[in-house]
C-alpha cells in the first residue's frame, strides 16, 4: 500500500489531465503487450529490431524504472526521449536494481546499467520504433478517449469537491484526509510537501500506478476503459438511432437523468441505462450518481460527434 500525504498546498495543486505523456503511454502499452491478457490492438509480430528491447525492459506485473517515464514539464515525445537518454548512470543503476533485483530480465540490461552509451542509443531507437508501430497512427482517437475520461472526473471535482473526486477515482484508491491510499506496486509513505498531484489515465493498465519524481508532482495513473476496438477503435460503432438521439438530447439540454432520457425517448429506464452505458464506454458521455439518480452529460468527444467532427450520427 502506498500512502501519499497531502498538505494544503498539495490539495491546491491537484490537476486532472486528459492523458499521459506519449512516452509513458508507450511504456505502459509495451508492458500490456507482455501481459497474460490478449491485446487486440497490436501483436508482437508487428514489432522488430530495437523495438523489442522495450519489451525486454517491461516485464508484466513489475515496478518499472522511473527513468523510463520522465516528467519534463514540457510536452513532446522527442523531448521525453532526450530526458531518458540523459539520465545519470547512477540513477539508472539504482532504479533497475530496485525494479529487477540482482537478476535483470534480459542479458543486455547490465550494459545499460553500466552506462553503455551505444546500448542507451539503441534503447531510444527501440522506444521510438515501438511508439511508431503500435500507437502513433491511433494517437488522435486515444487522446480524445482519455480526454473524455478526464472530463468526467473533472466534472465530479467541480460539482462535489476534491474529496469526492479523489474518492471516486478507482476502487483501489481511497481518500481519508490527509492521506491518499493507493493499492499499487509501490509501498510506503510519501510526503509531497507542496509538489501536488497530477491525475492521469491510461487504457494499458489494470490497476493504479504512481510515478514519483523528486522535483515534480506525483502522477497517479488511473486505469481507463479502452476505446472500442482498442486504440484503433472507432467510437461511431456504438451508434444506432436511439443512442444518437441520446447524444442529441444531451447536446440540447446539457444534462439529463436516466429517467428523463427514458421519458423523452419513450423507452424503459433499463433500456436508457443500457444506451448510456454503451455511450459512456465509448467516451461520449459522463455519468455521475447523485443520491438516487444518475446524471448524464456529453464529454468533449461527444460534443465533437454532435457537431459532426468525429464521425456520423447515424
Amino acid at each position: 500500500m502506498l500512502r501519499l500525504w497531502l498538505d494544503y498546498e498539495d490539495l491546491t495543486r491537484i490537476r486532472i489531465k486528459p492523458g499521459l505523456s506519449p512516452i509513458t503511454q508507450t511504456v505502459f502499452g509495451a508492458q500490456a503487450l507482455r501481459g497474460p491478457e490478449p491485446v487486440a490492438w497490436r501483436t508482437r509480430s508487428r514489432l522488430g529490431g530495437p523495438s523489442r528491447l522495450l519489451l525486454d525492459l517491461v516485464p508484466p506485473g513489475r515496478l518499472l524504472p522511473d527513468f523510463l517515464t520522465p516528467y519534463t514539464g514540457v510536452p513532446g515525445f522527442e523531448g521525453e526521449l532526450d530526458a531518458v537518454a540523459s539520465t545519470p548512470v547512477r540513477r539508472i543503476r539504482a532504479e533497475m536494481e530496485q525494479a529487477y533485483g540482482p537478476r535483470p530480465p534480459a542479458p543486455w540490461l547490465p550494459r545499460l546499467a553500466a552506462g553503455d552509451g551505444e546500448m542507451m542509443r539503441t534503447l531510444i531507437r527501440g522506444i521510438r520504433d515501438f511508439h511508431r508501430a503500435a500507437l502513433a497512427d491511433h494517437w488522435p482517437v486515444l487522446s480524445a478517449h482519455l480526454c473524455a475520461e478526464a472530463s468526467g472526473h473533472a466534472r465530479t471535482m467541480a460539482n462535489s469537491g476534491i474529496g469526492a473526486a479523489l474518492g471516486r477515482l478507482h476502487p483501489a484508491i481511497r481518500w481519508t484526509a490527509p492521506v491518499l491510499e493507493i493499492e499499487t506496486l509501490r509501498d510506503g509513505d510519501v510526503r509531497l510537501r507542496g509538489r501536488g498531484v497530477r491525475i492521469t489515465f491510461s487504457p494499458f493498465i489494470t490497476g493504479p500506478r504512481v510515478l514519483i519524481v523528486e522535483d515534480g508532482p506525483a502522477a497517479v495513473v488511473v486505469p481507463a476503459s479502452r476505446p472500442p476496438g482498442g486504440p484503433d477503435g472507432d467510437p461511431s460503432r456504438v451508434f444506432g438511432r436511439t443512442r444518437a438521439a441520446v447524444v442529441r438530447l444531451l447536446g440540447s439540454d446539457g444534462e439529463l437523468t436516466t429517467g428523463e432520457i427514458a421519458s423523452r425517448l419513450g423507452v424503459s429506464a433499463a433500456s436508457a441505462s443500457q444506451h448510456a452505458t454503451a455511450l459512456r464506454g465509448a467516451g461520449l458521455i459522463t455519468s455521475e450518481r447523485r443520491g438516487k439518480t444518475v446524471h448524464h452529460a456529453l464529454t468533449p468527444l461527444g460534443e465533437r460527434f454532435l457537431r459532426g467532427g468525429a464521425g456520423p450520427l447515424a
